[in-house]
């Protein structure tokens, strides 16, 4: 079988700042298996016709996308096209939208022939292999014009799956940013949250050995910049230290180490944090999502304003570019508790924040609550089809999914203006510490910051990227970084 796997089907912007991780372990399997397969990132520039042009020259015998609810009628419309154009192409989809609905995908849309639950690593490539549909783990499939569905089968050992070498990724158009994960599974019960639904409520982890072979052999390639993607990287402290650990074992120095996607308050100290930053941790997010322990329990977050805070107080002290994530609108959040939001955002010198319209997703606590409330602004699905990607960005961050008896849609919206306002200037501030050894430079470069039409261009021109990271960190010898005494 030969197969085309396609990413980033529903962005109208240009410019990945890394190849997807999620679908660079599915090339990997397809890799190891020896199935013949490309890979296209659209992100990259490539249209619907793009690709209809490269199916009908180079022949393929599957066609493959991974599903986000974000711009979910996008991926099913392309693979739509792909079918009314080659008939004979099995058309398949997978990712979180059709983990979480499952059968419902196959019902609803006629033209996907396949769909995979869960992680599909093995389960795609032993369909590829020709395996009886009904053997395969998490496959929904059609049988005489009924869906069927396989159980969901979850790997414990995830040393067994290669980590991606992205062969068949152009590498060269994306920023100098490697993707790093090192567990799966989420077990907190956050009503927001789709992470358990998708990868489990249990924290399964790849070994420290397998997570440095894999930063050398990227390290051997020259990259120095790499992203610690777990949704929880710091969950087992002690293997926090472990991987510090290896990284100065292998010998690899002048990493930039990041943890954008966000790491928990309550799992870090001062001393992982020191030594997180001796290997060359430089930036991570924090959750912080609502300003007061009120909004906190609604969320069912499991964390004190006061550990939250700490984390985030010690965080700067110790000279790390923070960056703190919020969310607004929370069923019995009040004007006043969000205040406490934009408080505590402009309280510590972090580097940004962002402040997220809450989304009910599929299968989440809030997505029943707001169904039982019948509090939806209209169609479910259709709001999040058309909900922008780039949240930060776009003024639909204000449109409500839903409103709750405290906010109503226009206050939504006002509110929304008003939480970009704070971002900005946070970011603005931000930026003017970073670039501090710049002197004068410092202030232009933080205006242009604060504009949202040259975070557009930031986020979406990989050079830009490369350039800011070459900047930020040309002042901030190891040495002189590290503040063991604060």
């Amino acid at each position: 079988m030969k197969v085309l796997l396609l990413y980033n089907v529903y962005s109208d912007e240009l410019g990945s700042s890394r190849p997807p991780l999620g679908t660079g372990y599915l090339s990997q399997a397809l890799q190891d298996a020896g199935i013949e397969h490309d890979v296209i990132d659209m992100k990259l520039g490539y249209s619907e016709k793009c690709i209809l042009e490269k199916i009908r020259r180079d022949g393929y015998d599957c066609v493959g996308v991974t599903v986000y609810t974000v711009g979910h009628k996008k991926f099913f419309g392309l693979l739509k096209s792909v079918k009314e154009r080659y008939p004979a192409i099995i058309t398949a989809a997978g990712g979180p939208h059709i983990t979480i609905l499952g059968r419902k995908i196959l019902e609803e849309y006629g033209h996907i022939d396949m769909a995979f639950t869960g992680e599909a690593e093995e389960s795609f490539v032993r369909f590829c292999k020709g395996e009886p549909y009904g053997s395969i783990p998490g496959l929904l499939y059609r049988d005489n014009c009924a869906v069927h569905g396989n159980p969901i089968s979850r790997p414990d050992n995830l040393d067994l799956i290669s980590w991606p070498r992205y062969q068949k990724f152009e590498l060269d158009k994306y920023s100098n940013e490697i993707g790093i994960i090192t567990s799966r599974g989420c077990p907190y019960p956050c009503v927001f949250c789709s992470v358990g639904l998708t990868l489990g409520k249990k924290v399964r982890i790849r070994s420290v050995e397998k997570i440095g072979e894999e930063l050398e052999y990227w390290y051997a390639g020259g990259k120095r910049i790499f992203n610690f993607l777990d949704d929880n990287f710091t969950f087992y402290r002690e293997r926090v230290f472990s991987i510090c650990d290896e990284i100065e074992k292998r010998g690899l120095k002048g990493l930039t180490l990041r943890a954008s996607n966000g790491i928990r308050a309550d799992r870090i100290d001062r001393e992982m944090l020191l030594r997180m930053k001796v290997v060359g941790f430089k930036s991570f997010g924090i959750g912080v999502e609502a300003g007061n322990d009120k909004v906190l329990k609604a969320l069912k977050k499991g964390e004190t304003m006061e550990e939250i805070e700490n984390a985030i107080r010690l965080s700067c002290e110790l000279g790390f570019e923070v960056s703190l994530f919020f969310v607004y609108g929370t069923p019995g959040e009040t004007m006043e508790d969000i205040e406490d939001s934009v408080r505590i955002a402009g309280k510590y010198p972090v580097f940004k924040v962002d402040f997220y319209n809450l989304i009910p997703f599929p299968g989440t606590e809030l997505w029943k609550w707001v169904e039982e409330n019948n509090a939806w602004t209209g169609e479910p699905m259709e709001l999040l089809n058309s909900m922008d990607k780039n949240l930060r960005f776009s003024k639909a961050t204000g449109k409500p999914f839903f409103t709750t008896g405290e906010l109503d849609s226009l206050q939504r919206l006002e509110l929304a203006e008003k939480l970009r306002a704070v971002t900005l200037d946070i970011q603005k501030k931000g930026v003017e510490r970073v670039f501090k050894n710049y002197g004068a430079l410092k202030y232009p470069l933080a205006y242009l910051a604060s504009r949202i039409f040259f975070q557009k261009l930031f986020f979406n021109n990989n050079f830009l990227r490369k350039l800011s990271d070459r900047a930020r960190y040309r002042h901030m010898p190891v040495e002189n970084r590290i503040r063991t005494g604060a």
